[in-house]
């Protein structure tokens, strides 16, 4: 996602471009492809405590953990700071059996060799030689100021400039792939109109195909129609800020009291495992930031809790309840949603183009 508000040459981890993914964790609703029910996210740091993004990371690790959320725009991708933390954890868990998501800094157009040069600095920043998934962060230029007005991006020239420029930069997408730096490519903050666009370059399947999209989904905004088509396409769908909307629990009375029961009936402790449990019933990988070692746990007992192979598509049983639990989350997480929660700059992107 867009960081809020908004390097040093590290040496790089000598590692092999594997062929295959190792699963370590628990099997979930996810493709077969990603088999990691829940990712690591470091946008959450500034530049005061980017030098505790190497400790965090070790800790979810070591937590169970085996995906990580890194962007080219995050001051915790700059330092160094995350090839330092996989270097730490080497003789425990291989890079093999890690999965790096990293996002490049929007539209990644013009010449191939300023692009490539941008990941190869990515790469050794991270202390590795590939990436298993590089997503296109935003569908704007580089460099766009996410810390401003978000109604500056939603705008009709911004669109036709974005659909004039995604086949150069989706060519030098495929390029990187071709090269073996990166093992998927996909996109991030694309919304239909985005993928219409990008479905002019990019064949259903293949080497051109589009692994995943990353986007804003929250109980309050679940994007089920968005997030179904990403799925039918064969996208895998990772979601940022995956728990805003629980910032405003409380704030209207029997809402925390209506799901937390149902956190309970399905052996959870809290709203925000519920809330992250029916993501992982939709199929949907959420992406959770904490440097709390208690909270890094507790996400992952609830990404974990679905039986092996259950799921929306698992079984009537499953399917049912995974039904049920949405329905709840989403009622009483609109009822919250008029407190606020929603993030602006995701809004800006959803309705880029659109008519008012």
């Amino acid at each position: 996602m867009p960081s809020r508000p908004r390097s040093r040459t590290t040496s790089r981890r000598t590692t092999s471009r594997p062929t295959t993914t190792t699963a370590t964790t628990t099997t979930t609703t996810t493709p077969a492809a990603f088999p990691h029910p829940l990712i690591y996210g470091t946008m959450e740091s500034t530049k005061a405590d980017a030098h505790l993004v190497t400790a965090g990371v070790c800790a979810a690790v070591r937590a169970g953990y085996r995906a990580l959320d890194l962007a080219e725009h995050y001051e915790s991708s700059k330092g160094g700071h995350i090839g330092a933390a996989l270097d730490q954890l080497v003789a425990e868990v291989p890079r093999s059996e890690l999965w790096l998501t990293h996002k490049i800094d929007g539209m990644p157009t013009g010449e191939y060799a300023a692009v490539k040069a941008r990941v190869d600095a990515m790469l050794a920043l991270a202390h590795t030689d590939y990436l298993d998934l590089l997503l296109i962060h935003y569908p704007m230029p580089r460099g766009t100021d996410l810390s401003g007005d978000p109604a500056a991006i939603s705008t009709a020239a911004n669109f036709e400039a974005f659909a004039e420029t995604i086949g150069d930069a989706w060519t030098n997408m495929v390029k990187l792939k071709e090269e073996g730096l990166v093992r998927h490519i996909g996109v991030s903050n694309f919304y239909r109109q985005h993928l219409d666009e990008l479905a002019k370059h990019a064949a259903a399947d293949g080497p051109t195909a589009c692994f995943a999209n990353e986007i804003f989904v929250d109980a309050a905004h679940p994007e089920t129609s968005l997030v179904e088509y990403c799925q039918g396409q064969g996208m895998q769908v990772m979601a940022y800020r995956p728990t805003a909307f629980c910032m405003n629990l409380g704030l209207l009375d029997g809402v925390t009291d209506a799901l937390q029961a149902t956190a309970e009936d399905r052996g959870l402790g809290s709203v925000q495992q519920l809330v992250l449990r029916t993501l992982c019933l939709r199929g949907v990988a959420p992406i959770t930031g904490t440097r709390d070692p208690g909270h890094m746990a507790s996400n992952i007992e609830a990404a974990t809790s679905i039986d092996r192979g259950a799921g929306v598509e698992g079984g009537a049983d499953a399917g049912a309840e995974a039904t049920a639990d949405l329905a709840l989350v989403e009622e009483q997480a609109e009822m919250v949603d008029m407190m606020g929660g929603c993030d602006e700059y995701a809004a800006a992107f959803a309705s880029m183009g659109r008519p008012e």
